[in-house]
C-alpha cells in the first residue's frame, strides 16, 4: 500500500501562542512518531505547493481572504478565542491547503492508496468567511 505523505518546514512557522495546543511540537510527533515506528522510509512525500487564489475562492470569498491575508501581512494576532496567527500563518495555510489538493490530485492519479498532510494551521474548522478552531481554510 502507497502512503501519500505531505508536510512542509514552512508550517513550524506558524504560531498560535504559548501553551496552545495547536503547535509546531504536533508536527514534530508526527515526524517522530514515523521514524520510531520504522516506516518512516516507506512514505511516498509530497512536496506540496501553495493553493492559489482560484483554488481558494471556490471555498472562501476574495474579502475573507483579502482580510485575512492583510491581518497576518501586519503581524498578526488572535482571530478568535481558538484561532490566532502570526505574518508566517498566511504562506503556511497556503501551503496546507494545497498539500491536501496536491494529495488528492495524486490519489485520483492513482499514485497512492491513502494519503496523510501533517500541516498546521489545519483546515477542517473553518468557516467560508471566518477562521475558526485553529483553521484559517479548508
Amino acid at each position: 500500500m502507497a502512503v501519500l505523505y505531505a508536510t512542509h518546514p514552512q508550517y513550524l512557522a506558524h504560531r498560535a501562542g504559548p501553551g496552545h495546543p495547536e503547535s509546531p511540537a504536533r508536527l514534530r510527533a508526527v515526524g517522530l512518531g514515523l521514524q520510531r515506528a520504522g516506516v518512516a522510509d516507506a512514505v511516498v512525500a509530497v512536496e506540496p505547493t501553495a493553493a492559489s487564489d482560484e483554488d481558494l475562492e471556490r471555498i472562501h470569498p476574495e474579502a475573507y481572504r483579502r482580510a485575512l491575508r492583510s491581518f497576518c501581512a501586519a503581524g498578526g494576532g488572535s482571530l478568535d478565542g481558538d484561532t490566532a496567527v502570526v505574518a508566517e500563518s498566511w504562506d503556511a495555510a497556503l501551503l496546507a491547503a494545497g498539500a491536501g489538493l496536491e494529495v488528492v490530485r495524486r490519489l485520483e492519479a492513482g499514485e497512492g492508496d491513502v494519503g496523510f498532510c501533517a500541516v498546521r494551521p489545519p483546515g477542517h474548522h473553518a468557516l467560508a468567511s471566518q477562521a475558526m478552531g485553529f483553521c484559517l481554510f479548508n
